[in-house]
Parts: C-alpha cells; structure tokens; sequence
C-alpha cells in the first residue's frame, strides 16, 4: 500500500517535470542546433530575463500559498488572491516592457523582440497560482497532462518551422506564446469544472499574504539570481556565442535534476504537515533514509552524464556542442548531488518556517555568486560563470546544514563523502581502460553501485523507510 501511494504520487509529479524539463529541453534542442551560435544565445537571455521578471512579480507568493494550503484547508483563498496578484503584475510589467522596447534601439532588435518572451513567460506565470494549489493538494496528475500537451505541441510546432525553413526568433516567440495561451485556458477549463476553486479576492487576507511573504521576497528575488544571473551578466559581459554553449550546458545539467524536481513539489507539502507536529526519532530516520538515496542516485547521475558528454553530445549536435562546452558541462554537474542536498534542506528549512535565515542565506549565497561572476566572467568566459556557480552552491549547502542541524533535526554527512568518493573511484578506474564509452559507463556504473551495495551505504531499510516518508 505504502508503495502503490508513493509511486502514484511521484508519478504524478513527474508527469510535470517530463513536460517542463524534458520536453522543454527537446525544445530547445532542436532549436539549438539549427539556430546560429549568435540568435540561440539571444533567445536564451531574453528568455532569462524573462523569467527573472516573472520572479520579482511573484513576491514570493508561490511557496506561501503551497504551505498556507497544504497545512490548512480553510486556506484555498491564498491562490485566488495569489491569482489576482499574478494578473495584475503581468499586465504592469508589460505596459513597462512595450515602453522600454519604444525607447531602447538596438541593432539585433532584442529589446524590441522581449516583451513577447515575456508575455510568454507572463502567461504561464498568471498560471501558477492555480498549479500551485493543485500541487498542494497533491492533484499533480491534471496539470502534468496539459503541460505534456502544451509542451509537446511546442516540439511539433519546431519541427514544422525547421522542415519549412521558418524558424527564426520571431517564428520561435509566436509558437511559445500560443502554446501558452492554451495550457493557461487549459488550466481554467480544468480548475472550473473539476475543482471547488473560488476566484472571489479577499483584499484583507492579500494584504496578509503579501505580508508574510514579504519576509521572503528579497530571498525569493536573489534565489532566481543563482540560477539565471550568470545567464545574464553572460550577455552582458560576453558573447552571445558563449552565453549559447553556456545556456546549452545549463540546460543539460537542468534536465539532470529531474528526479529532484519531480521529489519536490511531493515532498514540500508532506515535510509542512508533518513538521506542523513536534519531530520524533522515527521521522528523523526516514528523512535521513530519504536524503541516503537521493544522494545515492545524484552521485550516480553526474557519473553516468560526464562520461556521455562528449561523445554523445557531440554527436547529436554534429559536433556543435559537446567538446566544445565540456568543461563547462563538468563543473555544473558537480552541483547535481549539491543541489539534492539543498532542496531537502530548504524543503526542511522552509516547512519549519524558518524564513529569515533562509532569505538570509540565500541573499548572501546570491550576493557572492553575483561577485564571482562578475570577476570570473572576464577572465574565463562560461567556465568562470560555472565555476563562480559550484562556489555559491557549496557556500549555499553548508549554510542550510548548519541551520538544519542546529534549529531543526540532524541530518548526516557521511552519505554525501561516501557516494562523492566511490562516483571519483569509479570515473578514474573506468578511465584507465581504453574502450567505447558504453563500456566505460557501464564499467563505472557496476563499480559505484558495488561500492554502494558491499559496503551497505544504501541497503534495504533505507529504501523502506524512503518509501514510508513520500507515502504517509
């Protein structure tokens, strides 16, 4: 029974995250390798940026409303002021973009070109209230099938611009906004008929919305600056040809982190409503079985990506990307079993509503990966943007472990040196030998899953009390 609950509610999930990350990646694939260096590098900042807008409107409403709704069913009145809210600040910012596009010139048109990237991105933004308050509920399924659709139809609509020799970035806009369009109507049609959804704003109750997410506003606005502003200060202080290979790098080791993002929105609302209680032994033990085999499999991703790359990369893209970005693929992946680690503790950070030193952190994680990128980028282009990256999330991770430790429950560190270790172990011995790359991943893989196994690292009850914590 526990297994047939968590595995329907991961998949769930993970119907969303194949439609955002996945198909979303194909997307951008295909556009990748028959764009110019040049205009996919100018789509990935425009799109950036537009996405970082869409961050600041947010207000941190967005994890808020998830908890509010999550740990009390009288509070579904979040997401329709939430809604409101999502309304009311994409039309603002808009209006500020088509001006700003009126007085800005620039030769390649990029200013003028933004506001429909952002009216895009603006109309899936005006949607996440109402994703947001399925996904606290726990209804991941109706969402996920839309944004497969949507997602989907976005890959055809790519492929007939390039077999008709259209795709160009004004062709690529227009097909993002339609499907946007509709995955929003999509959305409503669905929130109307099947949920008890009530669009009526209680002013009162958003102003204390807005309040308590004001907390952590200024943590939400420099959480987003970790993962975009290199992105950005890399079309400002370089090429668009490097922002290109960086942006492609990026994208990949995004895609990576899809069994994390289908985790997430799962365990988010699970960790509100059991930390609303006082914390026992045995929640402490599922959760650290939890972070065991999630660190297991992070470790295991990054091994198994690093010895693809190149070549497979390279030969997808018909040498377009692959060698020519693989270091920068290489430092970004290190952040792959990072960025597990941190998701489940900010996930446990957040539930205990520890908001001030989590927006403290991440101002602090976000100011400092601001500072090395603006000095590493001139001297190291893309690789400098990733290193300035891997510093900020291993500042970032030793920050949530010591406030988790001290003011939440205690999470080990063991896991994380050991996997790290035995994933080194395993690329080295692979590397010695001088064979195809299938040999080598699979020579890596059975010797890191050995590793794992002899030394019990991961065992049975590990994988049983994982099960225990998605489920209950």
């Amino acid at each position: 029974m526990l297994r047939n609950k968590a595995f329907v509610k991961i998949f769930s999930s993970g119907l969303q995250a194949l439609a955002v990350q996945v198909l979303g990646s194909v997307f951008f694939y295909l556009i990748s390798v028959y764009l110019s260096k040049d205009s996919f590098g100018a789509i990935s900042w425009m799109n950036a940026l537009s996405i970082f807008i869409t961050t600041i409107l947010g207000f941190g409403l967005e994890q808020v409303v998830v908890r509010r709704i999550a740990a009390s069913g009288r509070s579904d009145w979040a997401a329709a002021a939430f809604l409101f809210h999502s309304i009311a600040a994409f039309f603002t910012a808009l209006l500020v973009l088509l001006l700003l596009s009126m007085l800005v010139k620039d030769s390649a048109g990029i200013y003028r070109i933004l506001p429909w990237f952002f009216v895009a991105q603006g109309l899936l933004f005006i949607g996440i209230p109402l994703k947001q308050y399925l996904n606290a509920k726990e209804k991941f399924t109706p969402y996920g099938i839309i944004a497969v659709i949507t997602n989907s139809a976005r890959i055809v609509a790519a492929v007939w611009l390039i077999d008709n020799k259209q795709l160009e970035v004004s062709t690529i806009v227009t097909a993002m906004i339609c499907t946007a369009v509709v995955e929003l109507l999509a959305l409503l049609i669905y929130i109307i008929t099947k949920t008890g959804f009530v669009f009526k704003v209680r002013f009162q109750a958003y102003k204390k919305l807005l309040k308590e997410a004001s907390a952590q506003y200024v943590s939400v606005i420099f959480d987003m600056s970790l993962s975009r502003m290199d992105w950005l200060l890399l079309g400002f202080m370089a090429s668009k040809a490097v922002l290109a290979d960086y942006s492609f790098a990026y994208r990949a080791y995004e895609l990576s982190r899809l069994p994390m993002l289908i985790i997430a929105p799962v365990i988010l609302p699970r960790l509100a409503r059991l930390m609303a209680v006082k914390i026992n032994t045995g929640f402490e033990e599922r959760v650290n079985a939890f972070n065991r085999v999630e660190l297991f499999l992070a470790m295991l991703i990054t091994l198994i990506l690093n010895i693809l790359w190149t070549p497979l990369v390279g030969l997808i893209t018909a040498g377009k990307y692959g060698a020519t970005n693989a270091t920068e693929f290489l430092i970004l992946s290190a952040c792959i079993p990072l960025q597990f680690f941190i998701n489940l503790l900010w996930s446990v950070s957040f539930s205990a509503k520890k908001y001030k030193t989590v927006s403290t952190i991440t101002v602090a994680c976000a100011t400092a990966n601001i500072g090395l990128n603006l000095v590493a980028i001139p001297l190291l282009g893309g690789i400098g943007s990733a290193l300035a990256f891997l510093a900020t999330n291993l500042l970032q991770a030793f920050l949530y472990y010591r406030l988790v430790n001290k003011q939440v429950m205690k999470i080990g560190l063991l896991p994380f040196g050991f996997f790290l270790v035995a994933a080194l172990a395993a690329w080295f011995v692979s590397g010695l030998l001088v064979v195809h790359f299938t040999i080598r991943l699979l020579l890596a893989m059975f010797v890191y899953i050995t590793a794992a196994l002899i030394t019990k690292q991961l065992n049975k009850k590990h994988l049983q009390n994982s099960k225990q914590f998605l489920a209950r």
